[in-house]
């Protein structure tokens, strides 16, 4: 009887327990429920099998779609088959099983009830819920007005490129011609007057570049050079108007390499540029060559001012500035590494850093050799 009434009561216990977890469980959908809702912008809930489980309010008015004809659909048949994507697809089959998330993944797709649209898919899987969250971001007006602004910066650096090559033609004029009558003043006004033009020189070419860059049209020129020489020649060329720091190339690679001479030489200045700048308190900078199998490497080390943790993920995206150097009066746009990274990326190499802030930067890149 004693072991009878034990029993009842365990028995009550564990329905006790299974209510509450029950009870904690449904407090738990609803709080996820109303978390989905106040998103702004589509979100969906899928099961391992790619089946909707649940879609935010934002879904529905996005892509005019109703609740009844999405809950319980493979995502492919949603909306008239709107989301038979190959590229999602290949994300969602091939890609998020092995990597457990993709991010930024960006789609454009014509959907039967909006038009053309680009959406940005981002989605991540919870292996202990067996669930893939899915959000998607219409990033169409935002690649319109990228798209204009491009436009515009291109159409606009084009335009100045003319003007300024006549100034400074001028001002070369007028400086021979002091330089004749012995006017010493004007001829140190005039060449400060020129260094300024070529400073807005060379902001045209980046601005012209980067067009050129996003619209797939820069052009390389391919050949066969010695590695080491050009590094000597640009930091030769460097240090001629360097006159607080000292550059010095530790190391040699010994290589030949087959790319674009003039475009590495780009990365090559803005590296070293770029130390000198952001170490305004240092006297040295050092250039390090190495060479691997079939490969070269640089790393330009400055001890400057350094990039925090934070920022140096962004420091090779487009108008991004890590930071300012103390009395910088000709502050950069943030182009230059940008430009560097896609010219490196388009040889097929890598480029990375090391920082630490307060003791300096090395900025690295490596492509290939002979």
């Amino acid at each position: 009887m004693k072991n009878m009434i034990s029993k009842s009561k365990n028995i009550t216990q564990l329905e006790s327990q299974l209510i509450g977890s029950i009870d904690e469980l449904k407090k738990a959908l609803e709080h996820a429920q109303d978390i989905m809702e106040t998103i702004r912008e589509p979100f969906l809930v899928l099961d391992t099998k790619l089946r909707v489980i649940t879609a935010n309010p934002a879904f529905y008015n996005t892509f005019k779609v109703l609740k009844k004809d999405t809950e319980g659909t493979l995502v492919y048949q949603l909306g008239n088959r709107q989301w038979d994507i190959p590229e999602l697809r290949k994300l969602l089959e091939k890609i998020l099983p092995k990597h457990t998330y993709f991010k930024d993944f960006e789609a454009i797709h014509i959907f039967p009830a909006i038009g053309s649209k680009t959406m940005l898919l981002n989605a991540r899987k919870i292996h202990h819920k067996n669930l893939i969250l899915l959000a998607i971001e219409d990033i169409t007006q935002r690649k319109e007005l990228e798209t204009q602004k491009d436009d515009f910066i291109a159409v606009a650096s084009h335009e100045l490129k003319t003007p300024v090559t006549s100034i400074k033609a001028y001002t070369q004029i007028l400086k021979r011609r002091f330089e004749k009558r012995g006017d010493a003043t004007a001829v140190q006004n005039l060449m400060k007057m020129d260094a300024q033009i070529n400073k807005l020189t060379d902001i045209i070419g980046k601005l012209l570049d980067i067009t050129k860059i996003e619209s797939g049209k820069l052009v390389f020129k391919k050949e066969f050079f010695d590695f080491d020489s050009l590094t000597e020649e640009i930091v030769k060329e460097i240090q001629l108007t360097a006159t607080n720091h000292k550059i010095t190339v530790k190391g040699k690679t010994k290589r030949r390499v087959f790319a674009d001479r003039m475009r590495i030489g780009l990365v090559l200045v803005n590296f070293l540029t770029n130390a000198i700048r952001y170490s305004p308190r240092a006297a040295k900078v050092i250039v390090h060559l190495s060479a691997g199998k079939k490969t070269v490497t640089v790393g330009v080390q400055d001890f400057g001012i350094g990039i925090e943790k934070t920022k140096q993920a962004k420091i090779f995206q487009r108008f991004f500035r890590a930071a300012r150097p103390e009395k910088e009066v000709h502050p950069s746009l943030g182009l230059g590494l940008y430009i560097a990274s896609e010219i490196i990326e388009w040889h097929n190499g890598k480029m990375w850093l090391k920082s630490k802030v307060g003791k300096g930067s090395t900025f690295y890149f490596r492509i290939q050799s002979e």
